[in-house]
């Protein structure tokens, strides 16, 4: 499922294959108690996943949800495993006090945003991304 995922937003780039044990060790790696990773199961099968923080939200003081991946299997698309993914991480940012959840859609996912704008309202502001060196040059920065 991980490597279906990054194939589809891979945008045209060759992308090493990741087995299921690395994408697992960079999971456990990350999670804790501001890091929520849900999966969805059909027919007992893994039909889909999504993964979020729960972040600090400056302009209003409190938290909010960001949804940073979320993926469903071709086969289970059109099911409703990416509405109740989002319905339930909405259920946990409002037992968690958040102000908002937020996430992005990549330009041409034309499905995608029609559930989208039934379920949320478009955010006032464009999202962008700095590619940077595979190796550090320097030393730690910090």
């Amino acid at each position: 499922m991980i490597n279906g995922y990054r194939d589809a937003l891979s945008e045209r780039r060759p992308l090493a294959v990741m087995t299921d044990s690395v994408a697992l060790e960079m999971i456990t790696k990350a999670t804790g108690d501001r890091i929520i990773l849900l999966g969805a199961e059909t027919d007992g099968r893994l039909a889909g996943f999504a993964h979020a923080f729960d972040l600090p939200e400056i302009v209003s003081g409190s938290r909010a949800g960001q949804l940073d991946d979320l993926f469903v299997s071709p086969d289970a698309r059109g099911a409703g495993v990416a509405r109740a993914l989002i319905t339930r991480l909405a259920e946990i940012g409002a037992y968690r006090d958040w102000a908002h959840l937020r996430w992005l859609v990549p330009q041409g996912n034309s499905p995608a945003r029609q559930l989208y704008l039934r379920i949320a309202e478009q955010a006032p502001w464009d999202s962008f991304r700095m590619e940077l060196p595979a190796k550090p040059t320097q030393t730690n920065p910090i």
